[in-house]
């Protein structure tokens, strides 16, 4: 039996390597108390922010589905830090991004809403017990 739950990381909580390192360690922890785990992970500290900031320096309108992959890219950065920290730890890691897993959304770019998740990905990844 396994157990299952969720805990929220967000940006502060990945701010830097050392707190990525404890995140980390909390997840691997999980896991050796038997929980199967997936993770969505928010962009480093104020990545988010410097990211808007440098869009409206480019621009004053910046199309909002362009500023929808501008923002992608925090988190990005953020689970493929984590995946490499939880490796280190000696266990296997494997970043995604929402379209990877099968999250599907409506067109409202900036405002979507989940319409679906198309989870095989996930659940083949945690038979292979990677986190």
């Amino acid at each position: 039996m396994y157990e299952t739950g969720s805990t929220e990381i967000r940006g502060s909580s990945v701010a830097d390597p050392e707190k990525i390192k404890n995140v980390a360690k909390r997840i691997v922890s999980y896991k050796n108390n038997g929980a199967l785990v997936v993770c969505v992970v928010s962009a480093l500290g104020d990545t988010t922010d410097e990211l808007l900031e440098l869009a409206a320096q480019i621009s004053q309108n910046p199309p909002e589905r362009e500023l929808d992959m501008l923002m992608s890219t925090g988190e990005q950065i953020s689970v493929a830090l984590l995946a490499m920290a939880i490796a280190e730890l000696g266990h296997e890691a494997i970043s995604f991004t929402g379209a990877q897993v099968g999250i599907v959304t409506d067109d409202y770019h900036t405002k979507a809403k989940i319409l679906s998740v198309k989870a095989s990905r996930i659940r083949e990844e945690l038979r292979k017990e990677r986190l």
